[in-house]
């Protein structure tokens, strides 16, 4: 048993869950959908993190194409309007998570979701992969005017949860989560898995793992 009792706050896509299928499915019936050729996922998946017209743009930058605004629009509402039904399809936890959720709250840790995937698209899907049950508070792009990674959106978060920014962390895969804890002044965990076009060790986090199985061991070291 550790001596402190820690709020914890994930990141999701590419922390928690592997989303990147869904996401390129539905990337590509958006492409698909104007006469564009499907994308290159290895070249788009270091960027899932930095949201769907990200996304878009590097598809069609990647293929020479040229598009207004007003197509960069178009083709976000049709890909929001797949995922939105799809966002379930082919995404699971990553391997570990779940048995580490578990091991975390039997210890008694606060544990919490703290995205920059929008709260109406998060929701559900933690509801279809039954993980909500594990956090005591959910967070997105827009449940705040603000987002990662200022760090008032983590702070708002630990709030929510019956938190203490004081005895807490943040667990994620990309420079932005990173950075909001660094914001915070608070320890950040990074993993190697996810979505990032720096790779993990550049981005100097506190604590670095490479597999779910890990998470228990550091998160004891730091309530030590």
């Amino acid at each position: 048993m550790t001596s402190t009792k820690l709020t914890i706050c994930f990141d999701l896509d590419g922390t928690l869950v592997n989303s990147a299928p869904d996401l390129f499915s539905a990337l590509d019936h958006a492409l698909q959908s104007k006469g564009y050729d499907k994308s290159s996922q290895s070249e788009i998946r270091p960027i899932i993190g930095q949201g769907a017209k990200a996304m878009i743009k590097r598809a069609l930058n990647l293929k020479n194409i040229q598009v207004n605004d007003t197509e960069i629009d178009e083709l976000w509402h049709i890909l929001i309007d797949h995922y939105t039904i799809h966002n379930a399809d082919q995404t699971h936890p990553f391997e570990g998570t779940v048995k580490a959720l578990e091991k975390l709250q039997s210890e008694g840790h606060i544990l919490a979701v703290c995205t920059n995937k929008t709260i109406d698209l998060t929701l559900p899907l933690l509801e279809k992969l039954d993980l909500t049950k594990h956090f005591q508070a959910i967070t997105g792009a827009n449940s705040f005017p603000f987002k990662k990674p200022d760090a008032r959106h983590l702070f708002e978060t630990i709030k929510q949860a019956g938190g203490n920014a004081e005895a807490a962390v943040m667990i994620g895969d990309s420079k932005t989560d990173i950075q909001t804890a660094t914001n915070a002044s608070i320890p950040s965990i990074g993993v190697t898995w996810g979505y990032t076009d720096i790779p993990m060790p550049e981005l100097n986090p506190t604590h670095l793992i490479n597999h779910f199985d890990e998470l228990t061991g550091v998160i004891e070291k730091i309530a030590s």
